[in-house]
């Protein structure tokens, strides 16, 4: 769960509902991408499905935690999961990007030295395990590394992207995508200031001169947080949706 904080309060969305954003991103791309890796970006969080529905409450905020305040030794067995998940569902292909797209996160953002010993063990353990599984399933499905690389790096391309626009990164922000004879191409997002997340993004990497993305989110109180967790848990169980809205052009 990751928090948007826009003029008429603050909303709560869902990991799940995140990477939907992350597939409309790539939906919208300047090359027709191949329907595995849009569908691995739209499911990259299939691991949160359950934990969405029952986060842990944050005393101090008066929230549910977000992830960014979850440690590995939690959510690196909900990632394997969740890899499991899309390889039931969906196979080889996706089950592959998904669990890279872990990988791209205990590797970049997983500090050994500033984690909980347990977390680091977590995250390590994560990447031992699934990088045995995800070279069977490329040599399975005979991607090269050049490939394979190039639709890593657009999911987390995506996944970063998204956290902006769902308001949890912020601007300017400096991405990577991956360049169409190989490299890499570094591109800048900037909010403008005369309106809410409103962002433009340069060089401009989509078909059409201008995207919006939208998803629906849940409204916290006026205030913005909780006065413990049995009010948490009767918002969990209401019905309350607003969509929110986040556009682009170059």
């Amino acid at each position: 769960m990751l928090f948007r904080s826009q003029p008429s309060g603050v909303l709560a969305v869902s990991q799940p509902m995140h990477a939907w954003i992350s597939g409309q991103i790539l939906r919208a791309w300047s090359e027709r991408l191949i329907e595995p890796l849009l569908l691995a970006a739209e499911q990259h969080d299939i691991g949160w499905l359950d934990w969405e529905t029952q986060p842990t409450f944050n005393p101090a905020t008066g929230r549910p935690h977000s992830f960014r305040e979850i440690g590995a030794a939690t959510h690196a067995p909900m990632w394997t999961k969740g890899v499991e998940r899309a390889l039931d569902a969906w196979g080889a292909h996706v089950a592959l990007l998904v669990s890279r797209h872990g990988g791209v996160i205990y590797r970049r953002y997983v500090d050994r030295r500033r984690v909980a010993a347990a977390d680091a063990a977590a995250a390590d353990r994560y990447l031992a395990v699934q990088s045995v599984k995800e070279k069977s399933w490329a040599d399975q499905l005979g991607l090269s590394d050049q490939v394979l690389q190039s639709e890593t790096m657009l999911v987390a391309f995506a996944d970063t992207l998204s956290l902006a626009l769902c308001g949890d990164l912020k601007t300017p922000l400096e991405l990577q995508a991956p360049g169409r004879r190989g490299g890499t191409i570094a591109m800048r997002l900037e909010e403008r200031g005369d309106r809410s997340f409103e962002f433009s993004l340069s060089p401009w990497p989509f078909r059409e001169t201008a995207l919006t993305v939208e998803g629906e989110a849940r409204p916290l109180p006026a205030d913005g947080r909780f006065p413990d967790e049995a009010a948490m848990r009767a918002w969990l169980a209401g019905q309350e949706r607003v969509v929110f809205r986040s556009h682009l052009t170059g």
